[in-house]
């Protein structure tokens, strides 16, 4: 009984660690990050290039600015890394490094032919 309550504790524990790593990696760290790109982007810009004082009269400014053109463009490397650069290579490289993943993939390639048994003998190891 006391054993239980303790692992009980010790996985919720665990789980509200993970859920803290992952908010804070990726939103809080992210968006405390992107602010601090576009103010020192904003303070370099103004500072040396002193024409465009006169198109970014505050940081609100620039910041719309800064938003409409940075978003797409970022969206757009995004989709042709995800689709055409790195992530291909990324999935690839996985496969080939990570015998779970790469016997998961064997298993589904071999169910869609049809071959359920032979898939089934692929992932038996991880089950045991």
């Amino acid at each position: 009984m006391v054993r239980e309550k303790i692992l009980k504790y010790k996985n919720k524990l665990l789980r509200y660690w993970i859920y803290f790593q992952r908010g804070h990696s990726s939103y809080l760290v992210f968006l405390l990050s992107f602010a601090n790109f576009v103010v020192i982007q904003y303070r370099l810009l103004i500072q040396y290039v002193s024409f465009l004082k006169i198109f970014f009269i505050n940081l609100t400014s620039f910041l719309v600015t800064f938003l409409i053109l940075y978003v797409p463009l970022a969206i757009i490397i995004g989709w042709i890394d995800y689709k055409r650069a790195t992530v291909p290579a990324q999935i690839q490289l996985h496969l080939e490094v990570n015998p779970w993943r790469r016997d998961l993939a064997n298993a589904l390639y071999l169910m869609c032919e049809g071959k359920y048994d032979e898939a089934k003998k692929v992932l038996e190891k991880w089950l045991h």
